[in-house]
């Protein structure tokens, strides 16, 4: 019997993960694994079969065979990953009612002049949108607040009415809703319009991390969420939770201000570092304080799921569709080469083209370099040096700390995060945030999924659902 080329990566004492660049995967036991590797031997036929099938070993006589076909898997899962199918941002303003402490755009005041989009580009958009992508199309209204220029969203969505077709498209609108009154409900009611919004847990660490002059950021939020519910439905709101370190001892309060909303749907990140959250806020805590954080909240929505009230939390979701769903590839963070430009692509308020929503929060940090395609009327989608080195260093199978790593198949690489941090397109995993929470996570989802009867059988949901 013989081998074929795999990383692992021990998930504890008594069990080993495996993984080859064909995208296929298995958990074993220590023994199992050292039969196979040391011993070039399995004794049982069952997993004997499962790893010949999965192109981890071969008898002799195939293994010729067995290369070729692992090198055609992978050469498979490559070509998907280089599909382009971006998502379409456009940042109608970048003005903000809000001076949150860790915005990631650096905003501009709400009376701030020349950070709004013209709207006589609104048509050269969409009609590039168009160009670009294929049906179903999705675009995003990013900001700052962008309901501060609802009259450039319906701008939008009647040039997307025009452009794309009337069932080629849908919007979601990132905003924090305290702008949201009648008439925007009014005409979101009859149309493919979807709101995405921050809860960051309880009243008191919303309103301390979202400050709104004046006014309760929470009390808003909870008035617009509760205001879709009602008129909209209750698919057309959810809500995105970056943790800071206020929320790093109560995640049972996350789930409390979620409920208490009626969302059951949970997405939760580490704070990035970009904007105002690379200046201090970021380093307040660890990811291992973060990892034990999500292990936490996971424990508190496995009680919920045990009672019959099941919670979605969807960071889980994709880190686990990456491994068990082939193909699934629709997020940027999660891809290799990096998603930049080919899943994501942004239409700023002052015309320029970005591959990313990072690469435009450090060009706002870092002015003397251009991190942007051009402007809409005069892109460069083929010949920017920038792009091409960014892309071509983000192929994780040969970069050094990842190309060893037992989950790379399904990971993905952030060169904006290594440039905002350690200044270059690599860095040093061993000093990434991207890649300590990112395997953070896959170790503590493939133990729970192994090894925890209960916490499968939540998980499966949520990759189902």
């Amino acid at each position: 019997m013989k081998l074929l080329p795999f990383n692992f990566v021990p998930v504890d004492d008594e069990a080993v993960f495996i993984s080859n660049t064909g995208g296929f995967s298995e958990y074993l036991s220590r023994d199992s694994f050292l039969e196979f590797v040391e011993d070039r031997s399995i004794k049982d036929e069952t997993l004997k079969q499962v790893l010949t099938s999965k192109l981890f070993v071969s008898d002799d006589e195939n293994y010729s065979t067995a290369k070729i076909a692992l090198a055609s898997s992978t050469s498979k899962r490559l070509t998907s990953e280089l599909r382009f199918n971006p998502i379409f941002m456009i940042v109608p303003t970048l003005r903000c009612d809000h001076t949150c402490t860790y915005c990631q755009v650096s905003r501009a005041n709400v009376g701030a002049s020349e950070f709004d989009l013209d709207s006589s580009l609104v048509p050269k958009i969409v009609s590039t949108i168009r160009d670009l992508g294929t049906a179903p199309y999705k675009i995003e209204i990013q900001g700052g607040e962008p309901l501060l220029r609802f009259d450039i969203i319906q701008d939008i969505y009647g040039s997307a009415l025009q452009i794309l077709g009337s069932d080629s498209f849908e919007l979601v609108i990132a905003t924090s809703l305290s702008l949201l009154n009648e008439e925007i409900l009014e005409w979101a009611n009859s149309r493919h319009v979807h709101f995405s919004t921050s809860l960051d847990g309880t009243k008191e660490i919303h309103d301390k991390n979202r400050i709104l002059p004046k006014e309760s950021s929470y009390s808003q939020l909870k008035r617009g969420v509760e205001a879709i519910q009602s008129r909209l439905g209750n698919d057309k709101v959810s809500a995105v939770t970056t943790v800071t370190d206020s929320l790093l001892s109560m995640p049972d309060k996350l789930i409390e201000a979620h409920l208490d909303l009626g969302l059951k749907d949970l997405f939760v990140r580490p704070i990035s570092p970009y904007g105002f959250a690379n200046k201090g806020q970021l380093n307040n805590y660890s990811t291992s304080e973060y990892m034990r954080f999500y292990e936490k909240l996971f424990d508190e929505l496995l009680i919920q799921w045990s009672r019959g009230n099941t919670l979605i939390e969807h960071s889980a979701s994709i880190h686990l569709k990456r491994i068990f769903t082939p193909g699934f590839n629709s997020y940027a963070d999660l891809k290799s080469p990096s998603g930049v430009l080919l899943n994501s692509l942004l239409f700023n308020y002052d015309g320029r083209i970005y591959g990313s929503d990072e690469l435009r929060m450090l060009q706002r940090i870092h002015g003397d370099q251009d991190f942007s395609l051009g402007h809409v009327n005069a892109p460069d989608f083929v010949s920017s040096e920038l792009y091409g080195q960014i892309i071509s260093s983000s192929f994780n199978s040969v970069l050094p700390g990842c190309n060893t790593c037992a989950y790379q198949p399904f990971c993905g690489a952030d060169p904006c995060n290594e440039i905002s941090i350690q200044g270059e397109y690599i860095g040093d995993k061993t000093r990434s945030r991207f890649c300590g929470y990112h395997k953070g996570m896959f170790d503590f989802l493939v133990k729970r999924w192994f090894e925890c009867s209960d916490s499968r059988s939540m998980l499966e949901e949520w990759v189902n659902a």
